[in-house]
């Protein structure tokens, strides 16, 4: 896949490079992006033209106390750390999307409108997350028949023609998606970490290249596991579905709460397994708003579920006016709407619908385009750094984050094309061209990078 100049923009604004470390900037939320985008949506203003004018300048009468000028203009600097970690993203095969992308899933947008994430990382079938479903949700813990019973409800969910959303977790996430995949169905995961580590791992190579599942994150990719976060992303999977199924819930803790919040909300129609366990909360979650599960699950007709869900209608022909930046649709089918961030179609491209594939059908040219890109961004530090005074190595390391191999790689590269001089004893290094030209890097025919 591709990603465009919005994209880059959106990612250096909102979100995280490498683990968050104790001091480190903190990205916009989507509560932030939302008021922040809407302010520069009411001026005229995008995203990219922050990366390529003068933030202070553009930002003239912006006042926030928690969205600081400084803190903005901290976020756009960090486009040599975005470089890297998109390159190691792109080459395991995840894609991003951003709300603006036509693929964007209608049903968060409609429910969560300025709280919709503004960013998707996700891998697979990009297609699926606008096909709705049955969300399953339930404990980590269950017993055999919980187990059981949310095998044979995603192999029903295959069989009847509806997607599994849940949300990759050990236990009845795990048992649903699993008893759909088997079935040749298709899934929607919805991860709180490591989606990274799953778009690799050899338990979803074949459903991932069969198109048949995606996984998306709205976390860093290389997150490991987080309560908070974890709670955070149980709205996603009710939005993401047109009814939701509790096999099992506690009497707190994630299943708990998101069943309580999609209530309050009124997102999805919640049913609810019945259950002998005295320690489950399945019959407090009823007496909240939710129903029982009736009917035998080899007597159930999934469609029974959708009871008063709200189902989105003409999805691609879909445009929030309160997403900041929702670009102007085309009028062609979801079926042939572009990959995230893309500029080109996903029928002609056939990118962005399996990771492994994705990875290894990869061409040099367009390896190359995206090296260019990386290469780019670094310039742009660099005469940021190295102009007034010479650096060392390790003071550019530092400043850039990035390792000393691929700095000492750039920093040759940069030499032989005069833009920097080397000084001895000791060695440091100093800027000599008068200019970098920025426009590549925001150029809607260039690649930053492709899978």
């Amino acid at each position: 896949m591709t990603v465009s100049n919005h994209t880059q923009a959106v990612l250096l604004l909102t979100a995280h490079f490498s683990k968050p470390g104790k001091d480190e900037i903190k990205p916009l939320s989507p509560k932030e992006w939302g008021r922040f985008a809407l302010w520069l949506k009411e001026r005229s203003l995008t995203p990219e033209q922050l990366v390529m004018g003068e933030p202070k300048t553009l930002l003239d009468g912006w006042s926030d106390k928690d969205i600081t000028l400084e803190r903005i203009e901290q976020l756009l600097s960090r486009s040599a750390a975005l470089a890297l970690a998109m390159e190691k993203w792109l080459r395991a095969g995840l894609w991003v999307m951003t709300r603006s992308d036509p693929g964007y899933p209608i049903r968060v947008k409609q429910r969560l409108k300025l709280d919709s994430p503004p960013l998707l990382f996700g891998c697979g079938n990009p297609q699926l997350l606008n096909q709705g479903g049955v969300a399953v949700v339930g404990s980590r813990d269950a017993d055999t028949g919980d187990l059981a019973f949310s095998r044979n409800l995603g192999r029903l969910a295959a069989q009847q023609g509806y997607s599994i959303v849940s949300g990759g977790a050990r236990g009845i996430d795990e048992a649903a998606m699993v008893g759909a995949l088997d079935t040749e169905g298709t899934v929607i995961g919805v991860l709180a970490d490591s989606l990274l580590s799953a778009a690799v791992s050899a338990r979803y190579r074949r459903h991932l290249l069969n198109n048949n599942l995606v996984l998306v994150s709205t976390f860093y990719p290389e997150a490991g596991f987080n309560a908070g976060n974890a709670m955070a992303r149980n709205k996603y999977i009710y939005c993401l579905a047109d009814a939701a199924v509790v096999v099992h819930s506690g009497n707190k803790g994630g299943t708990w709460t998101g069943a309580h919040e999609n209530l309050k909300n009124a997102w999805v129609p919640l049913w609810v397994k019945e259950t002998d366990n005295p320690d489950a909360g399945n019959a407090h979650i009823v007496r909240e708003g939710g129903r029982w599960i009736k009917a035998a699950l080899d007597k159930l007709s999934l469609s029974e579920l959708f009871d008063g869900s709200e189902k989105p209608v003409n999805t691609s022909l879909y445009n929030d006016s309160s997403d900041k930046f929702a670009k102007e649709p085309t009028e062609k089918k979801i079926a042939d709407n572009k990959p995230p961030g893309t500029g080109q179609s996903m029928e002609q491209t056939n990118e962005g619908t399996g990771c492994v594939e994705n990875r290894s059908a990869t061409p040099a040219l367009e390896e190359i385009s995206a090296e260019t890109n990386f290469y780019q961004f670094f310039l742009i530090k660099l005469k940021n750094l190295a102009q007034q005074e010479p650096r060392t190595a390790d003071e550019l390391a530092r400043e850039l984050d990035i390792n000393k191999t691929q700095l000492n790689a750039w920093l040759k590269r940069a030499i032989s094309e005069q833009k920097l001089q080397s000084l001895y004893k000791p060695r440091r290094y100093r800027w000599l061209a008068h200019d970098v030209d920025q426009t590549g890097l925001f150029d809607e025919h260039q690649k930053i990078g492709s899978r």
